[in-house]
Order: C-alpha cells, then structure tokens, then sequence
C-alpha cells in the first residue's frame, strides 16, 4: 500500500510540475486544472503499470537495464538533433535520407521502454518491435537519417544493425 501511494505521488509531482511549467501564465484555476490532470493522469499510469504482465520468469518489479539507462541519458542530445535534422528538412522541403532499418536490441531491455526512447525523437518511429528467428527482440524504425541516433545505439549496444 505505502509503495502504491509513494508511486502515485512520483507520477503526480512529475505530471503537475510538467503541466505548470508548460502554462504560460499560472493562476489558481490553472493550478487547479493542473492538479486535476495530474491525478487522472498519476492514477492511470499507477493501473497501466500494474495492468502490464512481466516477462515469465522475472519479478514483478525489474531495475532498468544498464541500456535502458543509457538510451535515457543520450535522450537530450538525441532530441536536441532530431529537432535540427527535422527543422532542416522541413525548411528544405524535404530531400532527406529517410529510410527504415531494423535493429537487435540487447538482451534484457524492455521493449516498451525502447518504444518510448525512439519515439520520443522528432526524426524517428517505431513501426515493429517483434522477436527473430535467434529469440532476440528487434526493433523496426522509420528515421529521416541513415546513421542510428544515439538513443539507438544506446539500446542496441555498439551500434549493430540489420
């Protein structure tokens, strides 16, 4: 119970701080608006998580995998560049070097968290995660350069790709 209200709390602090700083001007009633959503939003994440089975064989709560917390810290740099690659091609009216290309990711990670790292980026999509032939889980991406991001190579180790 102390653990479910602890989580509860975190996603509702993240999500009001977001909502407040995002307003342009902060008065009672859009604090208030904030908090609401921020409780509707906290409360389904809290059902979302535990609605979601874990893998067989591991417990219920898992500690982020070394490549997950990698993709998380080459996150800004790979937003910071994805917004430039998609401001460039928009102001040039296109001519970039989209494509799509399928990675393995590393053993362990979490494919709903490599879901949200690649998509977080203005200058990919994730079109497939699905698992090969060998067992591993792949990765499909639709990315407007030829090169993986850093949050790609973050979560596939070393930058292999197929």
């Amino acid at each position: 119970m102390r653990t479910a209200m602890v989580e509860a709390l975190a996603w509702w602090g993240a999500l009001f701080a977001t909502q407040v700083m995002l307003i342009g001007r902060v008065d009672a009633v859009e604090l208030a608006v904030a908090g609401a959503a921020a409780t509707v939003g906290a409360l389904a994440a809290c059902r979302i998580r535990r609605a979601v089975p874990a893998a067989p064989g591991t417990p219920r709560a898992r500690r982020p995998r070394a490549a997950t917390l990698r993709g998380v810290l080459a996150l800004p740099w790979s937003l910071v560049r994805g917004s430039g690659v998609l401001a460039r091609d928009v102001l040039h009216g296109g001519g970039c070097a989209a494509g799509t290309r399928v990675a393995t990711l590393q053993e362990g990670t979490r494919t709903a968290s490599v879901a949200l790292l690649l998509a977080a980026s203005p200058d990919s999509c994730v079109l497939a995660i699905t698992e090969g032939p060998d067992g591993e889980d792949r990765v499909e991406v639709h990315a407007l350069r030829r090169r993986p991001s850093a949050v790609e190579r973050a979560i596939t180790g070393r930058g292999r790709t197929r």
